[in-house]
């Protein structure tokens, strides 16, 4: 049988496609209008697109235009929100798995390089103290254990060109960057996120090496003890055991039942509400901040002198009472 993640996101797709029907469930066949040439124009009620099942996988087909392609992908053109979900849960349920499955996928998936592409880079806690990143990242009161884990590339664009070549294809005057690199269990990396420091220029710039969630802290985190999901990389250095997901995949639908999912402080976010009122309906731990919470994210909490992990521990919730707590703290 094709993959129950496949499986679980083909059917949460019913409400997305019209004239959507499981014909059949062993080997799987789905029917519905195709959302790719829009079907018959003169009868509504034609459906000629079809997820089927072989040899154990998903595949879409249309009969009318011809498509044809893998159900990842199908996924990611009718709905690419719900892709990342679809991809971040398929990464994390890759960690759970038995170790010879780990190894297996690891393999297939994990970027082939030459050699390891940060070992160009110096790491932050071998800078000299009066270097103008080191300095950043003191003053941000990022905990000094943690700061091995951060790179400098004096010429980014440059470096980068070295791991995937032409990848930018104007340098220009080129800058130094705060390089956080994501890292597997296995010491892979496979990407990076980069902050800049020019006020007129981008803050940050995530570069990936791989198709895999922006997750950071896979080298480090035990999912079999509670641990946090945080927005920023910067951020899960200040908690014990946590995770960044550094975008929209945080949302719910990628995580175990020893998570606790840890959102800015933004009542006003609508893009933030809906990750929130995903992970509620999904039956995890959120914190809920409180009403005279100082900053919107952890770092500045911190900086402000919050002790931000007793603070989300007095502040965590879920079911019931996440969402009545969730809808007095938002505002609209």
């Amino acid at each position: 049988m094709a993959e129950f993640v496949d499986i679980q996101y083909s059917q949460m797709l019913s409400g997305r496609l019209d004239n959507f029907k499981i014909k059949h469930t062993n080997p799987y066949k789905i029917n519905f209008r195709c959302p790719i040439c829009g079907d018959s124009q003169k009868n509504r009620s034609k459906a000629r697109g079809w997820l089927l099942e072989r040899d154990n996988k998903f595949n879409y087909y249309c009969h009318n235009c011809g498509a044809s392609m893998g159900f990842n992908y199908f996924l990611k053109t009718v709905d690419p929100l719900l892709y990342n979900d679809y991809i971040a849960e398929k990464f994390v349920a890759n960690t759970h798995a038995d170790d010879t499955k780990k190894e297996t996928d690891f393999k297939t998936k994990a970027p082939v390089f030459k050699k390891n592409p940060l070992k160009e880079l110096k790491k932050i806690s071998q800078l000299s103290h009066d270097h103008p990143v080191k300095k950043y990242v003191v003053k941000r009161q990022i905990p000094p254990q943690h700061h091995y884990r951060m790179f400098f590339a004096p010429k980014f664009k440059t470096w980068i060109n070295t791991i995937i070549p032409d990848k930018f294809d104007y340098i220009g005057k080129d800058e130094p960057r705060l390089v956080i690199p994501f890292v597997d269990e296995h010491g892979n990396c496979f990407g990076v996120s980069a902050r800049g420091f020019n006020p007129d220029g981008i803050r940050y710039i995530t570069i990936m090496f791989d198709d895999r969630p922006k997750i950071f802290g896979l080298d480090k985190v035990n999912f079999d003890h509670p641990y946090y999901i945080v927005e920023g990389a910067l951020d899960s250095m200040f908690l014990e055991n946590a995770i960044s997901m550094n975008g929209a995949e945080g949302n719910g639908n990628s995580a175990n039942e020893n998570a606790i999912y840890v959102f800015d402080a933004e009542p006003r976010n609508k893009e933030i509400h809906k990750r929130m009122e995903r992970v509620i309906k999904n039956g995890y731990k959120i914190c809920i901040w409180p009403d005279n919470v100082v900053a919107k994210d952890i770092n500045d909490m911190h900086l402000k002198g919050v002790n931000v992990e007793k603070l989300i521990e007095d502040n965590t919730h879920k079911g019931l009472q996440a969402e009545l707590k969730f809808q007095a703290w938002r505002k609209t």
